[in-house]
């Protein structure tokens, strides 16, 4: 029925964002209004990626007018959570129920490529409204911001204007009041003429002065060229400083770049006003002079010290008499203990414990699968083995594969009973590391294991306790991983992997009209994996997934748009899964929450 309003719009630009995978969601404040309400648009877009010089883009040119009336100028930027946040003010046009486009947006990959990202559908319930408030629904304020006017240039000579230059054999540009430094010949004045008559970037380039350089970027700005108007505006402001005019032209120039109506001027060039509407002789002046003002404090602070120090000096005089019987006294201490240390050590004195102490502990590891045959999602055990001397105790360790393709961690190391060495001086440290493949895997795997050791050292009278840090590898062994059975696999299995899933459904409406939106959510508590991209059954979009410190998933939440169509019950969702414990296909299932329709008079 509304499938031929359901349109995907050409790639929108988002100039500034360079990332991998990301994600897209889009979601309004209220799905059942009336015509003309205003309602916010979210888009989120979630993943690694740089939005730090994120503009919002123009949406309002790529959806339909007649069912929408979007406001650019109203757009916002913001973060939320783990995304990146646009918001825009929206109205319904018209009644009926509406589907806001899915927008599909361009980016940059780390390679350099662009890459796609698409948000989700949404339906809106537009109502009858008061036909005067439709009516008087104004055209939002879309216009771009517009560069500065053509410079009007004075021309003058002998110190006079002049109205009619063309017949002086030599003719003057008057700038800010003053005549320019070098004449103008009539062929060039009637090349000024022809430019400012039909004004393009390229007829004011031949002129070297401000006012044209300026008309030369408005001219650019207007045929589309922001990049040549940034170039001649951040020159002027170089070499003129930056004045109104040329803060209007960038905001204008960025706007052009951006596609957006709404963009002011960076913030660094708000802060650095002061700074910036200097020349590059006077920025040259204050910077050279703030140097000459430090210097001229630093060296007030030195005259300040060295008088402190003359004063030190002579107190420090009238203390020394009294201060060598104090370093005599702790010299002869010093020279007791050493004796009393050389002693200790049968006369071998603290050089050699000392090199004994740096003698580095010889670890070595190992690591083993608690099950000879592995499978997709069957729990097991990587049993990580370490050979160290009796004396050495090992701690802080970390434990990290060559290769985690499909590889999860279901929870911490855990010691178990320590092993026997052939050599009867060492001891075999064993750890469990609980694991599960959730996809197959064939191929050589090793593990290198760091963390912390401390050994003792004993004298004839002393012992000393030291510890190193310390990094092995274990030698690399084949492992497979056979996938899961296709007997009785479902055709709808999407890869989840869990012992036993809970999937609850809430909604937001349960007294509906006819074609209102019914917002679901579904909460889904997993006890396994569940692929990142796994989206239920006609949902919209995940809005938010919760982990353990392991990266275990504990709780994911998505959201479904129904539209009421007179069903009695919303409609009931199928989960299919792959149990572990029992080694079956399950299904969990949820919906059908009964909903009442209300009469209307």
């Amino acid at each position: 029925m509304f499938e031929s309003l359901r349109v995907l719009v050409a790639a929108i630009q988002l100039v500034g964002v360079t990332g991998s995978d990301l994600r897209a969601r889009a979601f309004f404040d209220a799905n059942n209004v009336k015509v003309g309400d205003p309602m916010v648009l979210t888009i989120d877009f979630i993943g690694a990626a740089e939005f730090r010089d994120l503009h919002p883009p123009a949406l309002a040119k790529v959806v339909g007018r007649k069912d929408w009336k979007l406001d650019d100028v109203s757009a916002k930027t913001d973060t939320f959570r783990d995304a990146r946040r646009l918001t825009y003010r929206v109205r319904p046009m018209r009644e009926g129920v509406l589907w806001f486009p899915a927008l599909e947006f361009e980016y940059e990959g780390p390679d350099g490529k662009a890459r796609l990202v698409r948000s989700n559908e949404i339906p809106v319930h537009a109502k009858a409204g008061l036909e005067v408030v439709v009516e008087e629904m104004g055209e939002e304020a879309n216009e771009m911001p517009k560069p500065p006017e053509l410079a009007e240039v004075r021309f003058c000579t002998s110190g006079k204007d002049s109205a009619s230059p063309l017949s002086l054999a030599e003719v003057r540009f008057c700038t800010s009041g003053k005549d320019s430094a070098s004449p103008l010949s009539e062929d060039d004045l009637f090349r000024w003429k022809k430019a400012m008559a039909k004004p393009t970037a390229d007829a004011f380039k031949e002129f070297d002065f401000p006012e044209a350089r300026m008309n030369e970027a408005t001219c650019a700005i207007r045929e589309g060229n922001w990049a040549r108007a940034m170039k001649i505006y951040q020159k002027l402001e170089w070499t003129t400083g930056q004045t109104p005019e040329i803060e209007k032209g960038i905001v204008a120039a960025l706007a052009l770049r951006y596609d957006n109506p709404a963009v002011e001027l960076p913030v660094w060039r708000q802060v650095l006003r002061p700074l910036l509407r200097f020349g590059w002789r006077g920025r040259v002046g204050l910077v050279v002079g703030g140097f000459a003002a430090l210097a001229i404090l630093f060296w007030l602070l030195g005259r300040g010290i060295r008088a402190v120090a003359c004063v030190a000096v002579a107190v420090g005089c009238c203390t020394a008499a009294n201060a060598q019987g104090l370093f005599e006294q702790m010299e002869e201490q010093m020279n007791r203990m050493h004796q009393q240390m050389q002693q200790a050590f049968g006369g071998n004195g603290i050089g050699l414990f000392q090199k004994a102490e740096r003698r580095p502990v010889e670890i070595s590891a190992s690591f083993a699968t608690s099950k000879a045959k592995l499978q997709v999602g069957d729990p097991f055990e990587f049993i990580i083995a370490l050979e160290a001397p009796r004396s050495a105790s090992i701690g802080q360790i970390q434990i990290v594969p060559s290769e985690a393709f499909g590889l999860s961690f279901t929870g911490p190391a855990q010691n178990l009973a320590d092993g026997r060495s052939a050599n009867t001086n060492n001891v075999v440290k064993r750890l469990a590391l609980p694991a599960r493949y959730d996809v197959p895997f064939r191929g050589k795997l090793s593990f290198a294991v760091e963390g912390m050791v401390s050994s003792r050292q004993s004298g004839r009278s002393f012992s000393f306790s030291y510890s190193n840090s310390f990094r092995c590898e274990t030698a690399s062994r084949t492992v497979q991983v056979a996938p899961l059975p296709t007997e009785n696999q479902p055709a709808d299995y999407a890869g989840i992997v869990s012992e036993g899933l809970r999937v609850h459904e809430t909604c937001d409406l349960l007294t509906v009209g006819t074609n209102d939106v019914v917002t679901i959510t579904y909460r889904m508590l997993p006890n396994g994996y569940v692929p990142a991209d796994f989206l239920p059954k006609d949902a919209a979009f995940e809005w938010m997934r919760q982990t353990d410190r392991e990266g275990r998933v504990q709780e994911i939440e998505y959201r479904r748009y129904f539209v009421a169509d007179g069903a009695a019950k919303t409609p009931t969702l199928v989960i299919p899964y792959y149990d572990p414990r029992t080694k079956t296909y399950k299904s969990a299932k949820t919906g059908g929450t009964p909903l009442k329709y209300a009469i209307i008079p």
